[in-house]
């Protein structure tokens, strides 16, 4: 293994529940796609685990390797049918929507109508390349006027965000469903503000049988102004930059995507960035300037992930895209050159044992050039940490669970090995060492750094171990 080129950011290939097909079944190859994230359309979730553990137990390698993030509430409200073609749509144009054909200039299908639509609120079309505000109500039409002109396509999504209603505890009782299915080893939260509230959720989720690493999207300024509290009860964060720019000026949205990254790496939780990664594909053989620019700012900001647009997997290109996502994030990588450093982080305030013992180690991992870091865990909680800072000095993560190990596959940096049992601490070097001579690119001779903030999660005894190992 040429550890100097392996990749760090990872692509999430994304589907709603429309494409979950046996020919994409048939396509999934592990050593191309790094995860899966899949969008549960209306009423489709039993579909869609049954199509997660298809996955599982079909794909070669998968049960080991293949990640699958669940995101149950980023289905389309609305969207527009009966439209042969693209279609230009002016600043200052009247349009009626209706869901009854002959009723309106732009027919669209919708489970919310009328509850869709509030007057005086803004309309998005198409990911928000068309925006319109509601001028008026009617029982099988309303009318809008368009505030910002542009071109539509068939089967573009409408969104109204004002008039989407809060996710409580009460209201989402498929999400515990897709919680407790083991073929899921993510579970995507709608974006909250309620920190109270999201505790409730999470800890019902974690008191079942299994439950999944649970993160949250990131989809509103209210959810932006609470992070600080609402970071501590998820294992991540995805980031929904398009409903973000549509309840803020959309110039706002870079500099704020950087701040979210950044406050994740300094809660040691995992990063996602979505919306429209090489959407225009669906259409084009090429993708914008602007397209690939964008996977290579996420991989500068620290991400650990970038979603690829769900509209990709609809046209021609969809695994052009994926190789040449993965081709973008290699050059990002490889020729930034230099050490990464999270200067951040790299003066942190250290208030528990864990930022003590994991910064401790990424500081002499810098200092002696080590080949790698070491890591017992058994939640995968010290590798988040030890990620968290950015070195590029891989972290190797040794633990007895598959389900760990495959999840970790998401966190930047991150390499997990299996440990077959617990071991002790009067025996617990030679039996890293061994893991290493036969499971890792670490030959004999070269130094790491070896980290457990507590061998109880792994044996029977506590101890907080930190120090920097030759492989013998």
């Amino acid at each position: 293994m040429n550890i100097e080129k392996m990749r760090r950011t990872h692509v999430i290939w994304s589907f709603d529940s429309s494409c979950l097909t046996d020919e994409l079944l048939s396509s999934l190859d592990v050593n191309k796609v790094d995860a899966l994230r899949l969008v549960v359309e209306k009423g489709d979730v039993d579909k869609v685990l049954t199509f997660c553990r298809r996955i599982k137990a079909e794909v070669p390698g998968a049960r080991e390797r293949l990640p699958v993030l669940v995101d149950m509430y980023d289905h389309v409200r609305g969207s527009i049918i009966e439209l042969e073609g693209p279609r230009e749509l002016a600043f200052g144009d009247e349009v009626k929507i209706s869901t009854v054909k002959g009723k309106g200039d732009l027919i669209i299908r919708t489970e919310e109508w009328p509850e869709l639509f509030s007057k005086n609120h803004s309309v998005y079309l198409g990911n928000g390349m068309v925006v319109a505000k509601v001028k008026s109500l009617h029982s099988d039409h309303v009318v809008v006027e368009i505030v910002q002109g542009g071109t539509i396509y068939p089967n573009a999504d409408v969104q109204v965000p004002a008039t989407l209603k809060p996710m409580t505890l009460e209201n989402m009782p498929e999400a515990f469903r897709a919680a407790a299915e083991p073929a899921v080893d993510y579970l995507i939260l709608p974006s909250l503000e309620d920190a109270a509230e999201l505790e409730k959720i999470t800890k019902k989720m974690q008191a079942q049988t299994y439950c999944p690493w649970i993160l949250m999207k990131v989809s509103t300024v209210a959810t932006i102004d609470k992070l600080d509290d609402l970071l501590p009860l998820v294992r991540g964060v995805l980031i929904s930059r398009i409903s973000m720019a549509m309840q803020m000026d959309p110039a706002q949205v870079p500099m704020i995507t950087k701040e979210i990254i950044q406050k994740c790496n300094d809660y040691a939780k995992i990063s996602i960035v979505a919306s429209e990664m090489l959407g225009s594909m669906r259409h084009n053989v090429t993708p914008t300037r602007a397209e690939v620019s964008d996977i290579a700012n996420a991989v500068f900001d620290g991400a650990d992930g970038v979603v690829l647009s769900e509209a990709l997997a609809y046209g021609k290109y969809a695994q052009r895209g994926l190789a040449l996502a993965i081709k973008t994030i290699e050059e990002a990588e490889f020729t930034a050159g230099g050490p990464s450093m999270n200067w951040v982080k790299n003066h942190p305030e250290v208030t528990n044992e864990i930022e003590a013992v994991t910064s401790s180690a990424y500081r002499a991992a810098y200092r002696n050039q080590a080949k790698a870091i070491v890591c017992l865990t058994k939640t995968g909680n010290t590798a988040l940490h030890l990620a968290s800072y950015g070195s590029r000095t891989p972290i190797i993560a040794v633990t007895m669970s598959p389900d760990v190990i495959r999840r970790l596959r998401l966190v930047r940096g991150v390499v997990g090995i299996m440990l077959d049992e617990a071991p002790d601490i009067e025996h617990v070097t030679s039996i890293v060492n061994s893991l290493l001579l036969h499971k890792s690119w670490i030959k004999a001779n070269d130094r790491y750094v070896f980290v457990s903030v507590t061998l109880s999660s792994l044996g029977t005894e506590a101890s907080n171990l930190f120090s920097v190992q030759t492989l013998q």
